[in-house]
This record gives structure tokens, sequence and C-alpha cells, in this order.
């Protein structure tokens, strides 16, 4: 090559042809013929994942190693440029064919780590996912069983229709689990369950306001995002209250974003209060576990009330749902 470069036949088109499509051909050889035989039986249990990867490979590389150099020599040809033919493709099947053998095994057992460290980060987020929404499940009961034993003396027929109330909301609950994310229709109805058997509970002093844009409920968001918030809106500001207070549900679009917010009059925002529950704890880690920076959660005082305040983004990140089920009516 050398030699015939230095002879004044650097012009030959020819020459600039092989320049240009040698290099494409050995990349293209090595970097996605010779990894396929050893990807193909992937799915295959060992050893003969590894006994039919290595055969293929064999009758894969050493042909495509010969066929490399006759490329050229074709090109090489047409330039009347003359080279020892044999002994190039002796040296190919000798070298290129095991170093190709060698690349595409390197190469596939690189995929296959990258396919299963993705696999397994997709099921540990999975898992992180069911260990915070389990921690939701109990705390919800607990709460509800502390409103239900102060109505077992006060009013026994209340407590009654109470405990229907408790039973529709844990169904619910309960179906919600089974999903990574639902609608926010989903959330509005698992919330006016709870709100129906809080307003048992606390009567004419609970006051609910929905300021609702119902175009948002196919937005699809992690169960019970909203209902740790309404309970401390009510434990913490209408409750304490003597003449109770009001409690504003929104849900709206803005500026590309999905904006849900809880508002509640009553007893006064405390710092002391904020972070300090499971349901904000665990609200937080499922934000961050579902959409990273992408969604935000703030609270504090605003007007003569507290509003806490969760926002998305209108375009959801994709994430891995743990069945392809709908969840159906009550």
């Amino acid at each position: 090559m050398y030699g015939h470069w230095v002879s004044n036949r650097i012009g030959s088109g020819w020459i600039w042809a092989s320049a240009f499509s040698s290099p494409l051909t050995h990349i293209g050889a090595f970097a996605f013929l010779a990894p396929l035989p050893w990807i193909l039986p992937r799915r295959l249990p060992s050893p003969w994942k590894f006994i039919l990867g290595f055969a293929l490979s064999v009758l894969t590389c050493f042909p495509i190693s010969a066929l490399l150099p006759l490329i050229d020599a074709w090109i090489f040809a047409h330039g009347n440029f003359k080279f020892n033919l044999g002994k190039v493709l002796e040296l190919y099947v000798s070298l290129v064919g095991p170093g190709m053998m060698l690349v595409g095994g390197l190469v596939a057992a690189r995929a296959r780590s990258d396919e299963l460290r993705d696999t397994f980060e997709a099921e540990a987020r999975v898992a992180k996912n069911r260990l915070l929404q389990s921690q939701i499940h109990p705390h919800v009961l607990f709460n509800a069983l502390n409103g239900l034993a102060e109505l077992v003396h006060k009013s026994p027929k209340a407590a009654e229709t109470a405990i229907r109330h408790l039973s529709d909301l844990l169904r619910r609950i309960m179906r919600a689990s089974e999903y990574m994310r639902l609608p926010l229709g989903e959330e509005r109805k698992i919330i006016s369950d709870f709100l129906a058997l809080e307003a048992i509970r606390l009567g004419d002093r609970l006051r609910v306001i929905w300021e609702w844009d119902e175009s948002l409920d196919s937005i699809e968001v992690p169960p019970l995002l909203l209902q740790p918030l309404v309970e401390n809106a009510i434990k913490h500001g209408i409750a304490p209250s003597i003449p109770g207070g009001d409690l504003i549900l929104r849900a709206r679009a803005q500026d590309g974003a999905i904006f849900l917010e809880v508002w509640n009059s009553g007893a006064p925002f405390r710092d002391c209060e904020v972070g300090r529950g499971i349901g904000v704890k665990n609200l937080c880690s499922r934000l961050s576990l579902h959409f990273g920076a992408e969604a935000s959660f703030s609270v504090g005082p605003s007007g003569q009330g507290t509003l806490a305040c969760i926002q998305l983004k209108a375009i959801q990140v994709e994430y891995l749902h743990e069945t392809s089920k709908r969840p159906g009516g009550r």
C-alpha cells in the first residue's frame, strides 16, 4: 500500500474508495455482526446459551473475516494494486476471526449486563413503591379507627355508618395498591370516601369545597397522593378549631404543569408539624421515586389558612406498571 501511494497513484479513486470503505466494513463487522451470534441464544438456559453462542460465532465470524479482505481486493484490483491475497486471507482468518469472536462476546455480555441492570432497577423501584404504599394503609386505618372510637360512645348509629364508609375506603385503597399509578379521578374517589367518613365525626364543622378540573381526571399519578394532605388538613387545622373550618380541594393545569392543592382554614400553620408525620414523608419519597426533579411539594401559610401543593409536569414520565389491569367499579 505504501509503495502504491508513493508511486504517484494516490490520486486513484479506487484507493480513496478503499480508504473510506475499509474502516466502515471492519467497524460494522466488529460492532454489529460479531455480537449477533452471542445475542440470539441469550434466552436459553446455561450452559446451552454459551455453547450455541460459541458455535454460531465460529460459523459467522470466520466467514466474515475471510470476506472483509475480498471486498478490499475487489477495490484494489480496479486500482491496479498488486498484493498477495492468499497471505491476507490467512492473516484475517487466523487473527481477525478470533478477534471478532472475542469482541462480539464482550459486547454481548455488556449488553446483557445493562439489560439485567435495568431489570433489577425497575424491580427495585416497584418493590420500593410497594413498601411505601404499604406504609400508608395501616396509617390510614389506624387514624380512622381512632375517630371511630370517639363515635362509638357518642353515637352508635353514626359509628355504624362510619364503619360502612371505612369499609368502602379500605376496599378502594386496597385496589389502588395493586397499581403503580392510577388516573387522578380514582384519587378523587378515595378522597371522597375519606371525607364521608370524617364528615360523620366532625359534622357541620367540616365544610368541603371542590375546585376540581375534571378534565384532568385521566392524568396518571401515584395513588394516595392527596389523601395524606387532606388528613393532615383536618387533623392539624380543622379538628382542633372549635368552629371547624373550610377545606378546599383543587386540581388545575397551568403553564404545562399540574397543580394539586389542599387548602384549609382553622388552626394556624406551624412549621414544626411539617415533615413529622408518616404521610408527608411517604409522599415526598414517592414523588421523588416516580418523578425525580419533575415534581415538587410545598406547604405553608396562605391567607387565613394553610396550603399544601403538589406540582407535577403535565407530561408524565414513563414508568413500569405492576399490572396491566384497570381498576373497576366498587
